[in-house]
């Protein structure tokens, strides 16, 4: 009994220690090495700038490649994106497109042109997989632009400016 709390309190003093060491213990290496450049009085005062920038490029470097980006569309978007760029949707009637995607939000009869809603995308933005720097909501619209004879001649997946709600 007296070697499994042993054994679990070690877990808990180590495995928090060596995470620390991990993400914390090259910010350490870098502003210890400034330290230790700056404080030498061998080294001229424009070799020290030189070492400095260089240790700052790197570091910045290295800190650049442990940011990664993710996409994580809706599923109402994944199937409006999959309309789009299969065009299914193309060279059917208004009547047609009605009965497949619902009624239109917004209808410009000007451009004759109809407005779906096509979900969202969030991107969130993470540091080494497991610190969220920022998360953002993206907005998307399907375009689907009609001819003179009430047939889809294309479409589009834009950003939206708002929230759409048809």
């Amino acid at each position: 009994m007296f070697e499994t709390i042993y054994v679990n309190f070690m877990l808990l003093l180590v495995i928090p220690l060596i995470l620390f060491m991990i993400y914390v213990g090259p910010f350490i290496l870098v502003f210890s090495s400034i330290i230790f450049v700056l404080t030498r009085k061998s080294i001229d005062v424009f070799s020290r700038i030189l070492i400095v920038i260089i240790i700052l490029l790197i570091t910045f470097l290295l800190f650049i490649t442990l940011i990664k980006f993710n996409d994580k569309p809706s599923e109402y978007y994944s199937k409006m994106k999959q309309i789009n760029d299969s065009k299914s949707i193309v060279g059917l009637s208004k009547d047609e497109v009605e009965n497949k995607l619902g009624e239109p939000g917004k209808i410009k009869e000007a451009e004759n042109m109809y407005l779906y809603n096509a979900g969202t995308l969030f991107r969130d933005v993470t540091f080494v997989n497991h610190y969220d720097l920022w998360v953002k909501t993206y907005y998307y619209a399907l375009f689907v632009y009609f001819d003179e004879n009430d047939i889809v001649k294309s479409t589009s997946l834009k950003e939206s400016l708002e929230f759409y709600v048809p």
